[in-house]
């Protein structure tokens, strides 16, 4: 597919700066444009607050100009919180809309309903790129299910530390800002509870050393009530999710319960918390996105489950020798995963290798017939 056009390229720099802000929402952008000059800009508010293109409509004159927009206009539906967005552009008298990409949540009546009140709509400038900035949204729509990404960091003879040689941080301080904004836009954060033991991280996000406004959900994997209650992941300022089997401790998760965290009875399959059960009941609550930070036992079952969609591995210059906790636990059986297409950004001293697994692909963009 060719290149967005410039105003397009403009809507899905607003939809990308939004990105993880609005769910159940997907993130999308707006800009409205007469004689070749942007008059206004709108991208998707928080849940609740008005979409992107009814953003970009608010108070200025719109009769005769085009509407670029990431998605799909919206249209009315039972439950719906705002004024549709549809309705809106046609009120506004614009003459013409071009989106990107069909919302499969709408499908086309959005198109359509414009179409019938005369207005001009061309649809797939941009599809390409608003499908790749909307993978988590896409998914999550079509399956029911978080898009997963796995993250770690791990050294050149691929051990992800070493904690008999005193060393358990592996990376620089660029990879440690770019997993911070990172967390800063996905919905939920997963670790073990060996993760939780070994290393009590606050599982927050802190893009620039500050705590971001918007914190993702904490979740916590923990069959057998190992996780403290004094852990620092059960801190104010975010949800905490534990999952954990069925007749883990009663006296620990009345003490988790009591620290605000929100427990999930989970089965069990092959002796490991069954994981599709835990995607399913997160998808249900409107978690799109989930980044799985750890450790290694965590990584090889959502790997072995082939429950991973995207991989962010930080690869560090150093070799942690026989000390090193290897990547791979022993005697797991690892599918052969190829990572494609891959991105490959150095940030010193470390370098992010970034790509898709293919356990998921999102459906190829949804067009729709022109008039």
């Amino acid at each position: 597919m060719s290149a967005p056009s410039p105003f397009m390229q403009e809507a899905i720099r607003l939809a990308a700066s939004v990105r993880g802000r609005t769910s159940p929402n997907p993130w999308v952008g707006a800009v409205l444009v007469r004689d070749g000059q942007v008059i206004s800009r709108g991208a998707t508010a928080p849940y609740g607050g008005p979409h992107a293109e009814a953003a970009a409509l608010a108070g200025v004159d719109a009769r005769g100009a085009t509407l670029y927009c990431t998605l799909e206009p919206c249209v009315p539906f039972e439950g719906k919180r705002t004024p549709p967005c549809s309705d809106a552009i046609i009120h506004a008298g614009v003459a013409r809309v071009v989106v990107a990409l069909l919302d499969p949540h709408v499908g086309g009546p959005g198109v359509q309903r414009l179409r019938d009140a005369g207005i001009e709509v061309t649809v797939g400038d941009g599809a390409e790129a608003v499908t790749d900035l909307l993978r988590p949204y896409l998914k999550w729509r079509q399956l029911g299910l978080p898009y997963v990404i796995a993250k770690f960091a791990v050294s050149l003879d691929g051990a992800v530390g070493a904690p008999s040689a005193g060393i358990t941080w592996l990376t620089g301080q660029a990879a440690i800002e770019r997993a911070h904004r990172d967390r800063d836009w996905v919905d939920a954060i997963l670790v073990g509870s060996g993760t939780v033991l070994a290393d009590d991280p606050a599982l927050t996000a802190r893009p620039g050393g500050q705590p971001a406004e918007r914190q993702p959900v904490r979740v916590v994997l923990d069959a057998r009530g190992r996780t403290s209650p004094d852990s620092r992941v059960f801190a104010p300022g975010a949800p905490v999710i534990v999952a954990t089997a069925h007749g883990s401790p009663t006296e620990w998760r009345e003490a988790l319960v009591q620290r605000g965290a929100t427990l999930l009875e989970l089965d069990r399959s092959a002796g490991r918390l069954e994981l599709r059960q835990l995607l399913r009941t997160l998808g249900q609550r409107n978690i799109q996105s989930l980044v799985v930070e750890g450790g290694p036992t965590v990584h090889a079952s959502f790997f072995e489950a082939d429950l991973v969609d995207e991989v962010h591995a930080y690869v560090t210059p150093r070799l942690l020798g026989s000390a090193g906790i290897p990547l791979v636990p022993a005697g797991t059986k690892l599918p052969v995963i190829h990572i494609d297409p891959v991105e490959i950004a150095p940030l010193p001293p470390d370098v992010l290798i970034r790509g898709y697994t293919g356990s998921w692909q999102p459906p190829l963009p949804i067009l729709a017939p022109e008039h």
